[in-house]
């Protein structure tokens, strides 16, 4: 449990004391770790998390970041947000994905108000924009069949497009297009 952190620059030191099971144990900081002052060892190297910081809002800890900020890190260090989501908004997707702690503003990066009564429709035209699904006709990018359509490989192994709608994972498929092929 963190009850105090020292910021200086991006890191710096957490204290508190040690949880197992969620009932503390001042024995495993004991026999662990030779710190008396409560200091959380190697606190940057994944040994601790921050749950909570009793008195103090999380959102001054880890603020919404807004369009006009600059990245610190990164492959797009020192460009703004709004600079990386114009040339690469996948980046900025997967950035708020992986981290739950790097929030984004994300109605001012997209000038969508939550308000609005077709923000849904709206929200949903930018991740198509972003993301658009996969369509029978578009050019499969990967594998034994890189370079043909996917109507293309219907026609020539219709099993393995039967094989690849059950299977796939990861991409985003546009079902009515895949059915309209299937219905020959």
């Amino acid at each position: 449990m963190v009850e105090r952190v020292e910021l200086r620059g991006l890191y710096g030191k957490a204290f508190g004391y040690c949880l197992i099971d969620g009932v503390r144990n001042d024995e495993y900081m004991k026999e662990y770790y030779s710190s008396n002052n409560n200091e959380i060892p190697c606190a940057g190297c994944g040994e601790w998390a921050l749950v909570d910081i009793p008195g103090v809002d999380m959102n001054e800890v880890f603020p919404t970041h807004t369009p006009n900020e600059t990245l610190p890190f990164g492959q797009y260090k020192g460009e703004t947000i709004a600079e990386v989501y114009k040339k690469d908004p996948k980046y900025v997707f997967w950035l708020a994905g992986s981290d739950p702690y790097f929030k984004i503003d994300f109605a001012a990066l997209t000038g969508i108000n939550t308000e609005d009564k077709f923000a849904l429709e709206k929200i949903k035209k930018e991740i198509e924009r972003i993301s658009p699904k996969v369509k029978a006709e578009d050019i499969v990018t990967f594998g034994k069949y890189k370079g043909l359509t996917y109507i293309d490989i219907y026609n020539k192994d219709p099993q393995y497009i039967h094989w690849f709608l059950q299977n796939n994972r990861t991409i985003d498929i546009d079902k009515d297009s895949f059915m309209k092929i299937l219905k020959h």
